[in-house]
């Protein structure tokens, strides 16, 4: 049966609200709340498969310097079947690339790798960064359908470009964002616009200012996502992270030139596989409530801006603004998003449960997805310290996260300015801190820099030699979280904030 078969071939998405509910009362005389409820919203989808039937989309051929279709075909429509990913490799062809020559080699393996990980049928397009962009293919603006020849094509194309001039990633951002516009309708409800850019080194304010590099990160945001990968020592950690943040991606940072290309291909491939669209996550608070802040905490932290508020509820006094999020393109996987709001206390409702935001998971377009049922984020205003001291494992887990990325932030700005006590004392927080979470991908980064002493105690002894592409890496790792380790919840060390 029909209905059945896509029963079995829909997504399903799960959602868990983390908190404890108990909120101190407040001792002010005026009743404001002196306490803010966090919550932690996991987002979980599975698929029955890794490949989904799709309806077909018709796309055109990419056409060569002369105008025909590199298949050989006249501008006739191709049906390309499958996935509906739209893949633009952005990859860096300034004159640094050729110093050391074996860059430019281990770039152009990787992008290769890159293109056999994008399905037949997606729509693809190589561009050569600098100070300007170029296409390499196809050759005029505009994206080709992946297949055995146009990759093949591609492959060749890659090796004919030669490098030059300087950086400006934001041109490139620019140039993937006028691709992507050029989509043609698709059948089944949209495109997974991805883009991979590839770095040897930071912008040049002489061709970008960092204004302008901001401003035309912003004017990309929403329209695809985009991860970003270094590889020598001379990128800039901030520009790199402003871009993945940005654009909803991750950073990597690539030492061992020949690991380049699993890099690439593993990114590209998750990319293709995020074929769940339109998931979307809807606040919805109650009258008084004030939502103070909403970000994503897994897999990276990133603050999110809602897509819509409807404050209609407020102007009558019948609710709260309603925030709508949009997830982007998910796969098989858990993000983690951490919620804080707060309420005005009344006496009346003393050790009465409450209802402060309704948290609804929606799609847009006719996405395949089985959807949970919305989950209360919910208060109770107690005197009882034993209830309201309680912290939450999964909050207390990313708040600690997030306690790592800063302290090690501040360990790198005493390293820079060469004080090298105050950076081991810092760093020996950190390897505590990443212990407690259980991140032993930041461990293994902390390890290039100190010598860990006591590791329960985070006694630790800074290395007499530490490269830049070690500390950068690891502020890289630092903004990449993981998922708690279950454990019961325990009193609230002092001085902890809720």
């Amino acid at each position: 049966m029909a209905g059945q078969e896509d029963q079995e071939l829909a997504a399903s998405v799960g959602l868990e609200v983390s908190q404890v509910v108990e909120l101190p009362r407040p001792r002010t005389a005026d009743g404001q709340e002196t306490a803010r409820m966090y919550a932690v919203l996991t987002v979980t989808v599975r698929r029955p498969g890794a490949a989904h039937a799709r309806p077909a989309v018709t796309v055109r051929a990419p056409a060569d310097a002369n105008g025909a279709d590199a298949d050989g075909a006249d501008a006739d429509a191709a049906e390309a079947p499958g996935p509906r990913l739209a893949e633009v490799l952005l990859i860096d062809h300034s004159s640094s690339m050729v110093m050391p020559p074996s860059r430019l080699a281990a770039a152009r393996a990787a992008a290769v790798s890159a293109l056999a990980r994008i399905p037949d049928g997606s729509l693809f397009a190589l561009v050569a960064g600098g100070d300007r962009t170029a296409m390499i293919y196809p050759r005029r603006p505009g994206l080709a359908v992946a297949h055995a020849e146009s990759r093949a094509a591609a492959e060749a194309a890659l090796h004919d470009c030669t490098p030059g001039g300087g950086t400006a990633m934001g041109t490139w951002l620019e140039r993937a964002r006028q691709l992507f516009r050029e989509l043609p309708a698709a059948a089944d409800g949209g495109w997974v616009r991805h883009a991979l850019l590839l770095t040897d080194g930071k912008n040049e304010p002489g061709y970008e200012t960092r204004a302008e590099l901001h401003e035309r990160v912003e004017r990309c945001a929403r329209a695809f996502a985009c991860d970003v990968v270094g590889i020598g020592d001379a990128w800039e950690t901030d520009e790199l992270l402003l871009i993945a943040r940005t654009l909803g991606g991750r950073t990597r940072a690539v030492a061992d030139l020949t690991r380049l290309p699993d890099e690439l291909a593993s990114l590209t491939g998750r990319a293709a596989d995020r074929d769940v669209t339109g998931l979307r996550l809807r606040l919805y608070h109650r009258a008084g409530v004030r939502p103070h802040s909403f970000e994503q905490v897994h897999p990276t932290r990133v603050a999110l801006r809602p897509d819509r508020v409807d404050l209609s509820g407020v102007g009558t006094g019948a609710g709260g603004p309603v925030q709508e999020y949009d997830l982007g393109p998910c796969g098989e996987e858990t993000r983690a998003y951490l919620l804080c709001v707060g309420a005005p206390y009344d006496p009346a409702q003393l050790g009465k449960q409450l209802l402060l935001t309704e948290v609804e998971l929606d799609t847009e377009g006719p996405a395949a997805a089985r959807l949970p049922a919305p989950q209360p984020v919910l208060m109770r205003w107690t005197d009882d310290a034993d209830l309201y001291s309680r912290l939450d494992p999964q909050v207390a887990h990313y708040r600690q996260e997030e306690e790592l990325h800063r302290t090690f932030e501040e360990a790198c700005a005493e390293l820079k300015l060469g004080r090298r006590a105050a950076a081991e004392t810092l760093l020996g927080a950190a390897w505590r801190l990443a212990a407690e979470a259980g991140d032993t991908a930041m461990q293994d980064h902390l390890r290039r820099l100190v010598r860990v002493r006591d590791s329960a105690g985070g006694a630790v002894e800074l290395r007499d030699r530490i490269a830049k592409f070690d500390v950068e890496a690891a502020r890289i790792q630092s903004s990449t979280t993981v998922l708690p380790v279950p454990r019961p919840p325990g009193p609230r060390p002092p001085g902890a904030a809720r």
